[in-house]
């Protein structure tokens, strides 16, 4: 075969993860000298307690595994400066956001807080779907004096999502929250009110003054279109009845 012929050859091909064929976030050798992402290759290992054979060589191998640093560098230095790209480069700044999340949220950042908890809620950004997550992230921004953690963490105790059903509690901080401006928490005391959900009789007057609000520009907007078409169906029927 003529050397015009022949594929060049591309820096990803020696970075990416064997088993997952992506750019390892957190690169390991492994004890047959091949570099995994660490979950991939722990998980491998975890699978066969014994016999354990290397993933690739089908040869036996040990459990020990070496943290890969100059390896994930190299990745990071290529994909910063567009050395890689394309779905490779893209899952690998997906990874890189979701770690500056995490750590902002961790050192303190409320909004990232919230980001967490809506990431966890619906599943987004690589996050699996888990409302107790959800919820507590949720808390956690609403501790911080965050609004928009205060109306999900009050969404979530009325509906028990993640975590006990406390609709008493729910009502303070859904409540709290739509007093300070989350059009999110307007919509939930509007259509508590209207319908007599969570115990509530149903009190037109409060149900059009708080729907009103949910559908008026706010100083916390997080209410998503469905849901605010829905405030202003339910409006236009409370003030026609």
């Amino acid at each position: 075969m003529s050397s015009t012929n022949k594929r060049k050859r591309d820096p990803a091909d020696e970075l990416i993860c064997p088993i997952t064929l992506e750019l390892p976030w957190d690169p390991v050798t492994a004890e047959d000298g091949r570099i995994y992402d660490r979950i991939s290759i722990e998980t491998h290992i975890n699978n066969h307690p014994r016999g354990l054979k290397s993933p690739i060589t089908n040869k036996k191998m040990g459990k020990k595994l070496f943290p890969a640093i100059q390896h994930r560098n190299t990745i990071e230095i290529l994909v910063e400066n567009g050395v890689i790209v394309g779905d490779l480069a893209a899952k690998w700044e997906e990874k890189a956001a979701v770690e500056e999340l995490l750590n902002n949220a961790e050192a303190g950042d409320s909004r990232a807080m919230y980001s967490l908890g809506k990431n966890y809620a619906h599943g987004h950004n690589g996050f699996k779907k888990d409302r107790k997550l959800a919820f507590q992230w949720y808390k956690r921004a609403h501790e911080a004096g965050n609004v928009y953690g205060t109306a999900l963490t009050g969404v979530y105790l009325l509906n028990g999502w993640g975590t006990p059903k406390r609709e008493r509690l729910g009502f303070i901080h859904v409540s709290a929250a739509a007093t300070q401006g989350s059009n999110n928490a307007a919509y939930h005391l509007g259509m508590a009110f209207a319908n007599g959900y969570h115990g509530l009789h149903v009190d037109k007057a409060l149900a059009i003054s708080w729907l009103e609000k949910a559908v008026e520009d706010c100083p916390y907007p997080d209410l998503i279109y469905e849901r605010t078409e829905q405030a202003r169906q339910k409006l236009a029927e409370l003030k026609s009845s």
